[in-house]
């Protein structure tokens, strides 16, 4: 073989490598891409929002120490006055819910409203997920989070329930002490997040946290 076609040969391997590797990288970045929030078309099939509430949160000297919703983000606890999430796309959502105890709420609440199956999964909570009965000696044995379509209304911390204007699009009720995940969309608009457990001051315990943005309400921007 000629000079010449040696490295023509050898050209056009060397641009048949460089184009598969390079595939081979615009496939993998797409995949590691997928979920992160970038502008790729995989990474806008889903969205993770996480929620966590905290009991330790100083209201004021009136009232004192109030419960409060937070949105995790780049491992930071933000407000939840203003959640903005994507319409029409999948919300993974998940509820990392410190407050140990119940609540008042009205019964219809305890349904699980507009997630997919209306369903939600709890976890970390014995009543739920323990393979020994209550008062057992022996340890609890944790299983996988079970899918629930709804909760003892008498067992229940908070709710973030979403409405826009009157109608509930979307209710999960949250228990003692529990993590809770589930998915849910919500087409374009202007929403109101509420808890409707009665869980802030007052001798109701409507007031305090419930009536503040941040706390125990806020809206919700899907766009």
């Amino acid at each position: 073989m000629q000079k010449s076609e040696v490295l023509f040969a050898f050209g056009v391997i060397v641009i048949m490598v460089g184009a598969l590797f390079g595939g081979f990288m615009i496939s993998n970045l797409a995949i590691r891409n997928s979920g992160s929030g970038s502008s790729s078309t995989a990474a806008a099939q889903a969205y993770d929002l996480t929620l966590v509430i905290t009991t330790d949160n100083w209201f004021n000297n009136t009232i004192g120490y109030e419960p409060a919703f937070y949105v995790l983000q780049n491992n930071q606890l933000t407000s939840s006055a203003n959640i903005s999430l994507p319409a029409n796309v999948p919300i993974h959502i998940t509820i990392v819910n410190y407050d140990d105890g119940a609540a008042p709420v009205p019964a219809i609440f305890a349904n699980v409203s507009g997630t997919s199956g209306n369903v939600v999964f709890i976890a970390n909570d014995s009543t739920v997920n323990s393979s020994q009965p209550a008062g057992a000696s022996a340890a609890i044995n944790v299983v996988d989070p079970q899918p629930v379509s709804s909760v003892n209304d008498s067992n229940i911390a908070h709710t973030f329930t979403v409405q826009l204007g009157t109608a509930t699009v979307l209710n999960i009720p949250i228990e003692p002490s529990s993590v809770e995940t589930a998915t849910f969309t919500l087409a374009p608009g202007f929403y109101h997040w509420h808890c409707m457990a009665a869980c802030g001051s007052g001798a109701a315990g409507w007031g305090g946290a419930m009536q503040t943005p941040g706390w125990m309400a806020g809206v919700v921007y899907a766009s």
